[in-house]
């Protein structure tokens, strides 16, 4: 899993695309969740703390774990502002160890979906398992396959947008999809940010992003392979059976560490 994404100017454009939008709805979801499965638990994927944040200040044990130095770096320096104490670890998904035992483990925001490979995903099923008590729950997101998206998001065109931060900051971002593998569903974006300060440009970054596509069974394959128990698919931020309605918005699997 080579480290091409989530750097400097994408962090920076991630945290005010992130600050835009109203997070309440999958706050609630995590904390509920936590509550169910009980403490401590661990954020795969943390970010910038577009979620783990709103938690910490709920008074939950949570505890985040991120490839990207600047992710980390930027979800840090926010705790640091809040006066909160925040317990974060820099470390590759594929190969983490933390000396803590989890009630849950999460992998939000279509976090799967970061592994092209079906040896990452095995190596990152193992370490979650090794990490959780006897009993506890994984809970992982992924972008399904459809007709819909492979003809919308994959085609060879630029897209993009821009988003207003302080200090006359203007963000900038476009993409383009060309590389779609029907067969084995990884696509590839070429990304690239634009950073302006009173309309001047100051700063660019190219960002190779790769991802992919999964059925619903092959998500659940998953967590059979590595051992987990209790496997239910749902809709993504609920506890519903999917349903066509929520095509191309995400799902999430629920698994259980046999205890």
């Amino acid at each position: 899993m080579e480290h091409k994404e989530y750097r400097k100017l994408n962090t920076e454009l991630y945290e005010l695309n992130s600050a835009k939008e109203d997070q309440s709805a999958e706050i609630d979801y995590w904390a509920r969740k936590i509550k169910e499965s009980g403490e401590p638990a661990l954020e795969l994927g943390s970010g910038t703390g577009r979620v783990f944040i709103p938690l910490i200040e709920r008074g939950f044990n949570i505890i985040g774990l991120d490839n990207s130095e600047d992710m980390t770096a930027r979800l840090l320096a926010a705790c640091k502002k809040k006066g909160l104490k925040a317990e974060v670890y820099e470390q590759n998904m594929l190969e983490f160890n933390l000396s803590n035992e989890f009630s849950l483990i999460t992998l939000d925001s279509g976090g799967l979906g970061l592994f092209t490979k079906d040896e990452e995903i095995h190596s990152v099923f193992e370490r979650v398992h090794s990490h959780l008590i006897p009993g506890g729950i994984f809970i992982y997101e992924f972008e399904e396959v459809t007709t819909k998206r492979a003809f919308t998001e994959f085609r060879d065109n630029w897209t993009g947008n821009w988003v207003k931060g302080a200090d006359g900051v203007v963000m900038a971002w476009r993409r383009t999809g060309s590389n779609y593998n029907k067969e084995t569903h990884v696509w590839e974006w070429l990304f690239i940010v634009e950073k302006f300060v009173n309309g001047r440009l100051i700063e660019s970054e190219a960002n190779e992003r790769t991802g992919r596509l999964f059925t619903p069974e092959e998500a659940e394959q998953y967590a059979r392979s590595a051992g987990f128990v209790d496997i239910v698919l749902t809709n993504r931020l609920t506890d519903d059976p999917p349903s066509e309605d929520f095509e191309g918005v995400g799902m999430t699997v629920q698994c259980r560490k046999p205890g």
